[in-house]
């Protein structure tokens, strides 16, 4: 059997109907109410990217410590499914449904604002981007930690310095090594994107640079790399606990 991981991942999202449904309602509570309102453009761009980041962390972290506590991590492992395989149609499954859950929120934001289509596209595929990054932090927070309330510390922790060296909270001076940092970051597409498409100006139609890309592109190989080890953290968290 093929993806046998992806497929038991994205069948036990749509069965928790109660979780699916919190998880597609809560982003239109929160950022809708936000990003329709008066606030400036640079503030309310950077509630979507503190939230994305979270989103995107916590819901790749937070399943991985309890496959690891329960044991599944561990059974998978011992069934020879393969660390790296199994880490990877997880990471992957867990992207695909975080951008899913958010779709809803993100076409609606588009209507009432009123993007384009070509503007809407973008802001989706930098959703993509940027959550996939985070679903990435998220592994690596879930092999550092042995306890929900650790992951939950963690994945605060290491999204919002992520977020720092973005540029969302302050705006580095040019040519540092931090505007470098800056430039390299897969979250920077989506802060700068909601940036320009709130403060009025006709918005980017490009969702991704190629440094971002690249960056993201590397991490992704490296923890595909190493998949087999950070399987077997996680796989050890049963135990340590």
């Amino acid at each position: 059997m093929r993806a046998t991981i992806w497929r038991l991942t994205w069948a036990l999202a749509f069965r928790r109907r109660r979780l699916l449904i919190w998880n597609l309602l809560v982003p239109v509570l929160l950022l809708v109410p936000v990003v329709t309102s008066g606030a400036a453009a640079a503030h309310r761009a950077v509630v979507v990217a503190v939230f994305v980041t979270f989103f995107g962390a916590y819901g790749s972290c937070i399943p991985l410590i309890r496959d690891g506590m329960t044991g599944w991590a561990e059974k998978v492992w011992l069934t020879g499914y393969g660390g790296r395989r199994w880490l990877a149609e997880r990471t992957l499954a867990s992207v695909a449904i975080d951008w899913v859950q958010l779709l809803p929120a993100n076409l609606l934001l588009a209507l009432l604002i009123g993007t384009s289509a070509s503007e809407t596209l973008a802001l989706l595929v930098a959703t993509a981007v940027a959550l996939l990054f985070a679903n990435l932090l998220g592994v690596l927070v879930a092999t550092l930690v042995r306890a929900l309330g650790e992951a939950a510390l963690g994945c605060a922790v290491v999204s919002l310095f992520a977020l720092h060296l973005t540029g969302v909270f302050r705006t580095p001076a040019p040519g540092s090594w931090w505007a470098v940092i800056e430039d390299l970051s897969p979250l920077r597409p989506l802060h700068e994107m909601w940036v320009g498409t709130l403060s009025g100006g006709p918005g980017p139609v490009a969702a991704v640079g190629v440094l971002p890309g690249l960056t993201l592109v590397l991490f992704l190989l490296l923890t595909i790399v190493v998949g087999n080890r950070l399987a077997r953290r996680v796989a050890a968290t049963g135990s340590a606990g």
